[in-house]
């Protein structure tokens, strides 16, 4: 499905709302199309142009847990759940970011202004992943995300305003390095002509960076992108 024009957009919200495996779905919203399903950790490599290895991911986990300590001493964190926590605030990690709700994923497709590059491009799409299971995905106990063999859901506890707000779910990839192309994925994509439009009118419906990144950063970012068109003048 491609979305060229506002009333596209309806038509998809539409379709997804009508859906009998509404919730069995989820979604993730990205950039640009050409994006594929590799979790942050998988995107990056050593100085010596390797894969990062379990190892290393270890490292970084346990080098965040050190240094985040004053802000979740207060939490009993298992391995996955302070996984969960890191990614929601940028850490690299083996989890992808999926959520329940296709508006907050496309928010996420449209948020970012384009590129030079990408200005360039006559036909550049951003794009939104959806991602049926069988069943409905539901809290589960908590596993180690080190030592799985196959691609696991978890659904993290609300200890984090970003992640309640987000209506966030995670998949939790056993080889990061690999785009994950499951069975049934689908892919709708978003034209540059209509991301303006739409984000405008996700701001409407309060779904904007305010809404969704809960505390002042967020509260900055919207009202940042409530003015730009206009002229602020200092004294």
């Amino acid at each position: 499905m491609e979305i060229k024009s506002i009333e596209d957009f309806f038509k998809f919200l539409q379709s997804q709302t009508d859906a009998e495996d509404f919730w069995k779905r989820m979604y993730r919203g990205v950039p640009n199309s050409t994006f594929e399903l590799i979790p942050s950790v998988g995107r990056f490599q050593t100085n010596k142009d390797k894969n990062l290895n379990v190892g290393n991911e270890m490292d970084i986990l346990n080098e965040f847990k050190s240094i985040a300590y004053p802000y979740i001493k207060d939490y009993n964190f298992d391995t996955i759940e302070l996984l969960s926590f890191g990614q929601h605030h940028g850490l690299p990690t083996r989890l992808l970011d999926w959520t329940q709700n296709p508006l907050i994923a496309v928010f996420f497709a449209v948020d970012k202004p384009l590129t030079e590059d990408e200005e360039k491009q006559k036909d550049f799409y951003s794009c939104v992943y959806i991602h049926k299971e069988e069943y409905i995905i539901e809290p589960c106990e908590p596993f180690d995300p080190f030592t799985i063999n196959r691609v696991r859901y978890y659904s993290p506890k609300k200890v984090d305003n970003r992640i309640t707000a987000q209506e966030g779910i995670f998949t939790v990839h056993n080889d990061p390095y690999t785009p994950w192309e499951p069975e049934g994925l689908e892919k709708v994509l978003i034209h540059k002509e209509v991301r303006k439009k739409i984000k405008e009118t996700l701001c409407r419906l309060w779904i904007n960076a305010s809404s969704l990144y809960p505390g002042v950063d967020g509260i900055a970012e919207y009202v940042k992108y409530v003015f730009l068109g206009k002229t602020l003048v200092s004294d």
